[in-house]
């Protein structure tokens, strides 16, 4: 016991800097499967030529042992040594070894892979009352554990290392489409039987399911399933006006929109999977505090104008075309500010280009627009349709002189009701 303590010590001082052991052997390249800074743990397919070598950073002889449950149970084993080199063989499955001098150098559990290689018999999706968002992979396996023990006798689990592959589709947000994505997800033993999915596959894919451990030792260990037929949905939408001009004499603000405003609303799916879509527009009403649906659309993509005041929702759904049905959505909502309406009652044509020359009216939310500009003698000088447009204080080509006239504005407002209003224009200009 005095003995096993001496040798603790030594490897927590020492290990990190000067232990260095060297694994060959079997066939193919040996892997290190585990190690925690005090035992490192090889794998090897098969144990033909099978030996481990040591090199210190110190001279003396190399004390070599090897342990089955505990360095208490350790027998010293012979080795051969060329400087501060040595080398042991006639390597055993299920063991453990390590140098006791001339430093502390940590331990090495040997592992024969080629007893454990995982044997696949069965791999399947079981699409349960949860497969929209969660999807169940049976696997059926034969896994003979792993054991090794610790220096101090503790008896663990190796876990296996499995790869789990399948394609996807990937939503590009720069690009607005759907790529294909090929998934490697990494599992351990103790996460494999059943394998969940929270995020099942969005188009029609095989599992493959790789024992990684006998992988990289060049033991093909992989079961692939049969053609998974996908059903989960995943939406993306875009909505944007067909005419995004600024108008600088319309009263948007951070919170209201001004009406009439047309968006075209497009949705984005994983198709074929995704095959029905469904755009509703609803709009709320003050009173109830509820959105009452206004307009329903079962199309991918939807323009719509919306010429009144409130609240609006614009929601999408999709389904699927699989008789589990999936579905998703997504919702955008957005106010119409109610009509505003500023008639000015002066501007400079020709007087300072670019300030103040155009008579605008000032406005939000304004439907069937007409204004009309009159003399004192009530002669029609000019007219106009659109609110974002004006006058120039031009008739026939020529500025018309300083002086008072007369605008008429009628106008639809946002819930509908017209308006008829009329105000003195004063065109002034400076003398120079």
């Amino acid at each position: 016991m005095k003995r096993s303590l001496l040798i603790i010590i030594a490897v927590f001082l020492f290990f990190p800097l000067f232990a260095q052991y060297k694994v060959i052997g079997g066939s193919g390249q040996p892997q290190l499967a585990y190690t925690n800074g005090l035992t490192e743990i090889y794998l090897l397919d098969g144990l033909a030529g099978a030996q481990i070598s040591f090199t210190s950073s110190q001279a003396g002889d190399h004390e070599w042992y090897q342990y089955k449950q505990s360095i208490d149970d350790a027998v010293p084993i012979p080795c051969t040594q060329s400087g501060n080199v040595s080398v042991i063989t006639g390597i055993q499955e299920g063991y453990g070894y390590y140098v006791a001098a001339p430093i502390g150098t940590g331990y090495v559990w040997i592992v024969d892979y080629s007893n454990y290689v995982t044997h696949f018999s069965g791999l399947s999706a079981n699409q349960d009352e949860y497969s929209c968002e969660r999807l169940i992979l049976n696997v059926n396996a034969d896994v003979t554990p792993i054991y090794y023990y610790t220096s101090l006798g503790v008896r663990n689990t190796l876990q296996r290392k499995f790869l789990l592959t399948y394609n996807t589709l990937e939503w590009q947000e720069d690009n607005k489409m759907f790529a294909p994505l090929q998934v490697n997800e990494n599992l351990t033993e103790n996460k494999v039987f059943p394998i969940t999915l929270d995020n099942p596959p969005l188009t029609n894919t095989t599992f493959t399911l790789t024992d990684v451990f006998a992988d990289n030792l060049g033991i093909a260990q992989a079961i692939t399933s049969d053609e998974y037929k996908a059903i989960k949905v995943e939406v993306h939408y875009t909505y944007e006006q067909p005419d995004k001009k600024i108008d600088e004499n319309k009263q948007n603000s951070t919170d209201s929109l001004s009406a009439p405003i047309t968006y075209i609303f497009t949705a984005y799916a994983n198709e074929p999977v995704a095959a029905f879509y469904n755009w509703r527009i609803f709009k709320l009403d003050k009173n109830t505090n509820q959105y009452n649906m206004i307009a329903r659309f079962p199309e991918k993509v939807l323009q719509y104008k919306f010429e009144n005041a409130g609240s609006y929702m614009a929601q999408l759904e999709v389904n699927n075309n699989a008789q589990t049905t999936c579905t998703d959505s997504a919702s955008i909502k957005f106010s119409i500010g109610t009509t505003k309406m500023i008639i000015p009652n002066a501007f400079s044509p020709g007087s300072s280009i670019g300030v103040n020359d155009i008579f605008k009216v000032s406005f939000r939310s304004v439907t069937d627009f007409h204004a009309s500009i009159y003399n004192r003698w009530g002669n029609l000088l000019f007219q106009w349709t659109d609110p974002t447009q004006g006058w120039n204080g031009m008739v026939n080509g020529k500025y018309v002189p300083t002086g008072a006239y007369f605008v008429v504005v009628e106008y639809t407002d946002s819930e509908g009701k017209r308006h008829k209003e009329g105000s003195d224009v004063n065109i002034l200009r400076s003398k120079n």
